[in-house]
């Protein structure tokens, strides 16, 4: 895992202009997931040449990511989702955020899911104790996964 990755500022006209745009699609999500997917794949051909493209990619594949485990879509929309997030070689908080958020999603939707959701739990546990991190961003993320992840028996 990378350190925290820098997006690009709101200022920027191009970018502001995109996630304007990603979130509208957003609404798409929650009951027509094919137009959703399509919206997405319009963005990136509209948009590739006027912002950074690995910030394009990564911020699309975080849309799909959180809105299919928000969304309690199927594992095959959410694996899918996964993958293409984890390609994007996500920093440490958006790592351990994303795999809060598999943990939540396998243990109400897909218990098939939930050895692999607790793996990435645990390299995320890991990271955080290894990596060279501010206090309080360390402290942030160990205080969310606690939040979201709840080892059996507590």
């Amino acid at each position: 895992m990378s350190q925290l990755k820098v997006e690009p500022k709101l200022s920027d006209e191009a970018w502001r202009a995109f996630v304007l745009e990603k979130e509208a699609n957003s609404a798409l999500s929650r009951r027509a997931w094919a137009r959703y997917r399509q919206g997405l794949r319009r963005l990136e051909v509209k948009h590739r040449r006027r912002v950074p493209l690995r910030a394009l990619r990564r911020a699309l594949a975080e849309d799909a990511f959180f809105c299919g485990t928000h969304w309690r879509h199927t594992p095959r929309i959410v694996r899918g989702a996964l993958r293409s997030l984890l390609r994007q070689n996500p920093d440490l908080r958006l790592y351990a955020y994303a795999a809060a958020e598999y943990w939540a999603w396998a243990t109400s939707v897909s218990p098939a899911d939930l050895g692999a959701a607790e793996q990435m739990v645990e390299r995320a546990r890991e990271a955080l104790r290894t990596e060279p991190l501010d206090p309080s961003v360390r402290d942030n993320l160990e205080r969310m996964m606690a939040a979201v992840v709840r080892r059996p028996g507590t």
